[in-house]
Formats: C-alpha cells, structure tokens, sequence
C-alpha cells in the first residue's frame, strides 16, 4: 500500500495524473495527514510552504501558493484522527478517481503526419487528437496483432481489410 501511495503520489506531483484544483488539494491535505499527522498537534503550519503539495506548474505565482497552502491546511484540518494508513488508502481511491488513471499516453503520428496521442488502458488502445474530435477506441478482443518496426506501429484489426499505422 505504502509504495502505491508513494508512486501515485509521485505521478501527481510530476503532472502525469490530472487533477482539479479542488482535487489537488483533497489529495494535498491526505498527503499532508499521511504525512505529518493530526492538525492540532502543530502551532503553526509554516512548515507546508516547504513542503511540495501540488504539480510544479500550479506553484508559479507566490501569492497563489500562499493561497492553495492555506487551503489544504483547511482540508488537513477535516482529516484529524485518521491514521496514515487510512489517510494513504484515501488518496488512493481519489487518486482512482482521476481522468486518465491507468493510461499511458504517447505522442505520436498518424498516416497523414498530423500530430496525436496513441493511449493504451485496460479495454484497449485509444487515439486522441488535439484538434478535439471523438476519441477512438481499439479494443483488445477486436486487434488482431500489433506489428513494429524501426519507428512504425501497425494496428492489425480483426474485423477490418484495414491497418492502422502510425509513426513515433
């Protein structure tokens, strides 16, 4: 549990996990719990301005850290006499509860040479593309194979005369 914890938390942080601003700081204020412990055991809660709470691109502005360090004392506060391990098991399940857990995202290019993003999760491998049509989902049972070669991904369908092929 603990080195779950630890890794989904890492992912957080570094911005591969995706979180609302009120997300990011229910999961601060669990990792703050799991942490450091009870609210009211410290007189001041300075010591959160060190301590690194949310993905490195929402701590720009001074004044907005200030801000979101003031609110996950809040949230902190909500969570005394939960233990560290429950306080772990609950950022877990939040953390769950992000848009792409469990996805690993690639960027890379379609046939046409436009720009997308090749994903793979647990039903399949999905295409997005940034100009913001529908994704498309390859499920496993309908993919027949997955060839490579040099810098080429082919998608073999089952159902389909067709490839789908792309470039990294």
């Amino acid at each position: 549990r603990y080195q779950y914890y630890l890794q989904v938390k890492k992912d957080v942080l570094d911005g591969r996990l995706l979180s609302s601003l009120e997300q990011g700081i229910r999961l601060a204020g669990l990792a703050v719990q799991a942490g450091f412990g009870d609210y009211n055991q410290f007189e001041s809660h300075d010591f959160l301005r060190e301590y690194v709470l949310f993905p490195m691109d929402w701590t720009q502005d001074e004044a907005v850290l200030e801000e979101l360090t003031q609110k996950v004392a809040q949230e902190h506060r909500t969570h005394s006499g939960i233990t560290a391990a429950e306080a772990e098991l609950m950022y877990i399940n939040e953390v769950e509860r992000l848009d792409g857990f469990g996805q690993e995202i690639f960027p890379v290019k379609d046939n046409h040479g436009n720009d997308i993003h090749l994903g793979i999760f647990f039903m399949g491998i999905f295409i997005k593309n940034r100009i913001g049509r529908t994704t498309v989902i390859y499920r496993w049972n309908d993919i027949g194979n997955i060839a490579h070669n040099k810098s080429s991904i082919v998608l073999e369908l089952i159902n389909k005369e067709e490839n789908v092929l792309f470039h990294t």
